[in-house]
């Protein structure tokens, strides 16, 4: 197709032109079509284009496909791309995918960046042709040398997820800049999320990333905006400012982006960068909802149970958590499971599980303590303490520590149990100091110390342990009445099995 040359002419020298004087749709048609009629290629393009869109005649499909079929079989370029989008689709004629196809490559061949980004795409997705990246690749990488943006920023992707080619974030950052220079925003956003997270060959640079943020969200793009936002709120590449932050998230949003919903909701939620209002959390957290967001269900379930902006309501609190959990968010799972833990302790446990499952460890510990609870396998609630014990997790700690005292599901170790007990002990769990300071008071695990054991004992007391109240006041007894002698060993107080409180599971912090 021949580029059309336009002339600056000056108006001084040429006067005026006056609106009796201006053409109209049916002047440029007329010309447009005897140009057609007498063989032009360029013409019977442009006669096609008016039918198809209606531009300067009545819309008429089946003359559109009539013109560019005449100019396609000369040869012309975007006249073979039309029609084969036209056979493909059957828009207005009978679908011919066959054909479609062969016209499309016709103009591919001919170096029509249009035609090969649709053809890429169709090998791409194994459309009409056999699957094959390498092809995608190939028509790509024609288009994106002519400088086609679209082909630019799609090979970019190739090269950033390595579909068709060795995956190369270098090359990757070169297609990706030469489309974002020229304006394409998804590119701009592309870039932005290489340099915000690093990749290898490529320096992270929070400055280069809230820059290409910047320039897509100034274009509106949903995901860009909510980056942005994600930068200002985190001070990354600049100063933190969270008016910033909730004014992109508020961008996004309104576009029906479910991660911006999310975080506007946080936002409102926390009075982050905005007025605290819990009636627009609850909208936000709705709307991201709605769109399977896990996490938004899930913080819903949280304020109906909490009756924080709602009036509490357990039956709500259960719908938005099993939501959440079917969507497999874990938090949710876990807090369904423990609204379920009384009413129906299979589905707790269930639920317990797929949350374990995805490395919660409130959830491991409180899975592997329900096992041991219900008489279920105390080895592999064994295994799920240790996992949520390792990742210090102190209630779990505590419990692992009594089945290493009892010998349940382990083998009975003493020094181990004292380990646990300690570690969750040093966090300020109650029991774990009442349990450590048994240890202590028996010489059990650790060598005896009475001075030890009242320092945990009085510590889990002040908690108001009650427990270690009964052991820090019969231990003060003995010690009284043996006038200043060494207390005896073994006295009677059982080790207690302790119950972990129910995780209480608020909305997570902002991340990503």
């Amino acid at each position: 197709m021949k580029t059309p040359l336009f002339v600056l002419l000056c108006s001084l020298a040429l006067g005026p032109l006056y609106a009796a004087d201006m053409p109209g749709p049916a002047d440029w048609m007329r010309y447009y079509q005897m140009a057609a009629e007498k063989g032009d290629p360029e013409a019977q393009m442009r006669m096609g284009w008016a039918y198809e869109k209606g531009d300067g005649v009545g819309k008429d499909l089946a003359k559109a496909a009539q013109w560019y079929r005449k100019a396609a079989e000369q040869n012309e370029p975007a006249a073979q791309y039309n029609l084969a989008i036209m056979l493909l689709d059957g828009t207005g004629i009978k679908k011919d995918s066959a054909a479609g196809l062969e016209w499309l490559k016709k103009s591919a061949e001919q170096n029509f960046p249009a035609a090969q980004n649709y053809l890429a795409n169709l090998y791409d997705k194994g459309l009409g042709v056999s699957a094959s990246a390498q092809e995608s690749v190939k028509w790509l990488t024609r288009a994106a040398q002519l400088n086609d943006i679209n082909a630019q920023n799609n090979l970019g992707l190739k090269f950033a997820t390595g579909q068709g080619v060795q995956k190369n974030f270098v090359e990757a950052v070169k297609w990706f800049t030469s489309a974002a220079e020229q304006g394409l925003a998804a590119a701009q956003a592309n870039l932005g999320m290489i340099y915000r997270d690093g990749a290898e060959g490529v320096k992270q640079d929070f400055g280069q990333a809230r820059k290409w943020f910047g320039m897509a969200a100034e274009q509106g793009n949903a995901l860009a905006q909510t980056k942005l936002g994600w930068m200002y709120a985190k001070g990354q590449g600049g100063a933190a400012d969270l008016n910033q932050a909730a004014k992109w998230f508020g961008m996004a949003a309104a576009q029906g982006y479910a991660d911006a919903q999310l975080q506007l909701g946080w936002m409102y939620e926390q009075g982050q960068g905005v007025a605290k209002d819990l009636a627009q959390a609850i909208n936000w957290y709705g709307k991201a909802a709605a769109q399977k967001s896990g996490i938004a269900a899930n913080n819903l379930g949280v304020l109906y149970r909490d009756g924080r902006g709602v009036p509490a309501n357990v039956g709500e609190a259960e719908k938005w958590f099993r939501i959440g959990a079917d969507a497999g968010d874990v938090h949710a799972q876990s807090n369904l499971a423990e609204l379920l833990e009384q009413t129906k302790p299979a589905d707790a446990l269930a639920y317990y599980r797929k949350a374990a499952e995805q490395g919660l460890a409130s959830a491991q510990g409180r899975l592997g303590w329900l096992m041991v609870k219900s008489g279920g396998d105390a080895k592999e609630a064994a295994q799920w303490l240790s996992k949520a014990a390792g990742q210090g997790d102190a209630a779990a700690q505590n419990n692992l520590g009594v089945l290493y005292d009892l010998g349940q599901g382990v083998n009975k170790d003493p020094a181990q149990a004292a380990n646990w007990y300690r570690k969750a002990a040093e966090q300020g769990d109650a029991a774990a100091q009442n349990n450590i300071g048994v240890m202590y008071r028996d010489g059990s695990g650790v060598t005896q110390s009475t001075d030890q054991a009242v320092a945990w004992f009085r510590k889990s007391a002040e908690q108001g342990y009650t427990k270690a109240m009964l052991n820090l006041g019969s231990l003060y007894e003995r010690m009284m009445k043996s006038a200043g002698a060494n207390p005896l060993p073994g006295v009677p107080a059982a080790i207690p099995l302790r119950m972990p409180a129910a995780p209480v599971v608020t909305p997570l912090p902002m991340g990503r």
